[in-house]
């Protein structure tokens, strides 16, 4: 299997049209807006050639006879999926930020595997072979493959085949002899510029007016006409503007790096082509991604919320609070729900069902269940990691004020917490939690800590609530008579 290194250089020899703030960029590997999710990606590959995640990093591909990457695998058990789910809660920790340019890809790769063999039996067409080749390709080669679903969408209240501009799906627009032309756009694609190959599936279910639509095929992530533009969230401005990586939180690894992906008339030989036109397994092949991925995107955000209350703990020990009886309540909530989705996660897994072609799909019911609990644990997580950590969430100085020669002095006393600790490592926590829980504005900290912290307002409840009158009024309706 590839290193990490060897991962790097086919990125940099890829080097796709990529634009960011809008500039051209030179060098994808180079660019601060995706340097440290290459770094998210090659973790990947550095962790599966270390022997002690060997059984949760690989696995012994059927096809080739040889390990894979378990991002490459075709589940063939309740077993593969229950690891597949541990492999994204173990990772998340190491780098707390996104893989998306494999996560994705594995859910894309097993529902293909799965949804070609449903057409070949009814059509008689060869998708499942062609598909098992790319495959066979891409595990000896240990291929980074991001999965496209989401479609640009247009009006949300319309069909694909009912938009005013029908590039806002994918589509096809040419046949070939050889392949197909397509041209669209594929939205939120989390690291797809960083990917050896981009597998592209419908986002909905489709009718037989709008066949152009059902396309499902792999394609260079630099293949002539593909454009990916730069997400340009708040967080990522700041890395632009500076290097200092005591401002980031997450400096290594701490950028989401999605693109839209634009199909410029791109051309797509056919032995690349896994679907064309079979509208009536888009919804299927739609349904079964979702169930597949929810699982591991459950799994991935209990490693979040995890690392978000190991990160909030240590911020309360900075601070110096975390004695306090409603911080120790705060963090064993974010660690309860976390466990919640992640054991939601792991039973969907455990009740998977086979497949007619051998692959092995989680239980939809508790795997979108684990998908929702997953997320509301993440917001609650945000929340209580934001009251915990306080104020200096949004108000931290950054490393330049340090260096300063007529500030660092200040800067240094003021912002400090308890003695034992120093002020830049209250700063280097605080600018993590900052990250993990989303930070974009000054609105959610400053929302929850401006005017004093949530434990002051139940203080302030509690002494407000006149108990004891009401204790008295509760004691006479039940008829207690005090001895």
């Amino acid at each position: 299997m590839k290193s990490s290194e060897q991962y790097k250089e086919d990125i940099r020899n890829m080097n796709p049209v990529v634009y960011a703030f809008g500039e051209r960029v030179e060098q994808v590997v180079d660019h601060p807006a995706f340097t440290p999710t290459l770094n998210s990606i090659a973790l990947t590959y550095k962790m599966a050639r270390e022997k002690e995640n060997e059984n949760l990093m690989t696995a012994k591909s059927p096809f080739t006879g040889k390990m894979t990457n378990r991002f490459l695998h075709i589940c063939q058990s309740p077993d593969d999926l229950i690891k597949r789910g541990e492999l994204s809660k173990v990772l998340t920790p190491f780098h707390g930020a996104c893989i998306g340019a494999r996560c994705a890809g594995t859910g894309a790769l097993n529902t293909l595997y799965a949804i070609t063999y449903d057409i070949d039996k009814k059509f008689g067409s060869d998708y499942h072979q062609r598909f098992i080749k790319f495959l066979e390709y891409v595990q000896n080669e240990d291929l980074v493959c991001s999965g496209m679903v989401t479609d640009a969408k247009g009006d949300r209240s319309l069909a694909p085949g009912q938009q005013m501009d029908p590039d806002v799906y994918l589509h096809v627009v040419e046949t070939r002899a050889d392949g197909i032309v397509v041209r669209g756009a594929k939205a939120h694609q989390s690291g797809a510029a960083l990917a050896h190959f981009n597998i592209v599936i419908p986002t909905t279910s489709l009718n037989e007016k709008e066949k152009e639509f059902a396309v499902a095929f792999a394609v260079p992530a630099n293949a002539p006409g593909i454009i990916h533009i730069s997400e340009a969230p708040a967080p990522n401005a700041r890395r632009l503007q500076s290097n200092d990586e005591m401002d980031f939180g997450n400096f290594n690894y701490g950028v989401h790096g999605s693109t839209l992906v634009v199909f410029d008339n791109v051309f797509i030989p056919k032995e690349m082509v896994f679907m064309c036109g079979e509208w009536e397994f888009t919804g299927i092949m739609a349904a079964s991604f979702g169930t597949f991925q929810r699982l591991a995107t459950a799994c991935c955000k209990s490693g979040h919320c995890d690392l978000l209350y190991g990160a909030a703990a240590v911020a309360a020990e900075y601070n110096g609070c975390d004695k306090m009886g409603h911080i120790r309540d705060k963090i064993v909530e974010m660690s309860f729900q976390s466990a919640l989705a992640y054991g939601t996660a792991i039973a969907a897994g455990y009740k998977a069902r086979a497949h007619a072609s051998g692959v092995y799909f989680p239980d939809a019911q508790l795997s979108n269940a684990a998908k929702l609990q997953a997320v509301d644990a993440v917001w609650l997580a945000s929340k209580l990691a934001t009251e915990i950590t306080g104020g200096i969430i949004c108000t931290a100085p950054c490393q330049k004020d340090f260096d300063h020669p007529d500030i660092a002095e200040y800067v240094t006393k003021y912002f400090k917490g308890r003695a034992d600790i120093s002020t830049e490592n209250r700063v280097r926590i605080t600018r993590l939690v900052e990250y993990l829980v989303g930070q974009g504005s000054i609105i959610p900290t400053e929302s929850s800590h401006g005017g004093g912290p949530a434990a002051v307002q139940r203080l302030v409840m509690r002494q407000a609530s006149n108990l004891s009158y009401l204790k008295g009024q509760a004691i006479k309706m039940a008829g207690i008579k005090h001895e």
